[in-house]
């Protein structure tokens, strides 16, 4: 089996119960509905390391995909929803990842000693850091102030302010968040139901960097020191990633993020070839072979980073078919045969 085939296997099995989940959604059944995904909840979470929940908000039935900041698990949810049959797309609306003010977050409450306060009740203080392009965010409650534990209400906060603002908007633009006891007179507020319409009216304002995907958002890498010799992956000069965790780990040597994948059935690799040029020029064809490469591959694989070093280039990728990825990188190759020779290599 690989990743690719069990999401074929999750749709097969979502696509059999369809009809009757439809039916309780509309019906308002909602101990009906989790009874009905109960299994296939247990089967996401097991292969792709996620939960999933469904509704049917203003009369579109939705499935969303809570994946939380954990990249790998934000990629497998992307494949298993660009995988869904065509009769599942046209009628359903699939969200890879948690947005805005979902029905989760509508939904949510907090109890604390014996008052329940929802989203309505809660206050976003916010303060720009514009060299970042983020915001440092403070969360106040009245609640909070009968809270001892401070890590207890910063994580409280986090989870609701990512609720609020969806899991792509949270990673773009949060850079660090804490609690309130009391309100602060001297910063800017909002209350947290309005705070994703707030931060990005801002943000185009701003004229900051705006992503349809938490996997749009990059990080740029460059090693602490020079490494003499130019031998494989030890001649990397710059590293452009969307999944810093991954990166991190192959640097280090480390192979929890890669252990996590395989666990799930599929796995990280690199493509790799000699520079062509010694100049300028081997960043510029390395951004257009990742770019055909990304439309090639999908859905069996993505490209997730990519370096430029001093004797090789680098794309590397999460492949969620081994076979088929196979297959569709013996194709590329075939079309760039006089120009430049590809090879693979798993982490």
């Amino acid at each position: 089996m690989s990743a690719l085939e069990n999401a074929k296997r999750f749709w097969k099995d979502f696509s059999k119960r369809e009809p009757e989940i439809k039916k309780a959604l509309i019906n308002e059944d909602y101990e009906k509905c989790q009874e009905l995904i109960l299994d296939l909840d247990e089967y996401a979470y097991a292969h792709f390391g996620c939960h999933f929940f469904v509704d049917n908000a203003y009369s579109d039935f939705e499935m969303t995909w809570d994946t939380g900041p954990n990249k790998t698990t934000q990629y497998l949810a992307s494949m298993v929803c660009e995988t869904a049959p065509v009769s599942i797309q046209k009628s359903w609306i699939l969200q890879p990842f948690l947005p805005p003010l979902s029905q989760k977050a509508i939904q949510a409450q907090v109890q604390i000693k014996d008052e329940i306060y929802s989203l309505t009740d809660f206050l976003l203080f916010y303060e720009p850091r514009e060299a970042q392009n983020t915001w440092k965010c403070w969360i106040y409650c009245p609640g909070f102030s009968l809270i001892p534990n401070a890590e207890n209400k910063r994580e409280m906060s986090i989870y609701l302010l990512e609720m609020a603002l969806g899991q792509c908007a949270y990673e773009a633009y949060v850079g660090e968040v804490d609690s309130l006891d009391a309100p602060d007179p001297n910063r800017a507020f909002c209350n947290l139901v309005d705070a994703y319409e707030t931060f990005m009216d801002q943000v185009e304002k701003k004229g900051w960097k705006t992503y349809s995907s938490p996997l749009d958002i990059y990080s740029v890498y460059q090693p602490i020191k020079e490494i003499a010799d130019d031998s494989f992956r030890k001649d990397m000069k710059f590293l452009f990633t969307t999944h810093p965790l991954f990166t991190e780990d192959t640097i280090e040597g480390n192979s929890d993020v890669l252990k996590d994948l395989e666990a799930k059935e599929g796995e990280f690799g690199t493509i790799y070839y000699g520079n062509l040029f010694g100049s300028r020029e081997d960043a510029l064809f390395r951004q257009q072979l990742s770019m055909q490469l990304g439309k090639a591959f999908t859905p069996y694989a993505k490209v997730i980073a990519g370096s430029i070093g001093k004797s090789f280039s680098y794309i590397d990728v999460i492949v969620f078919d081994r076979e088929q990825f196979n297959l569709g990188l013996q194709k590329i190759q075939k079309k760039l045969d006089k120009q430049v020779k590809l090879y693979y290599q798993k982490f």
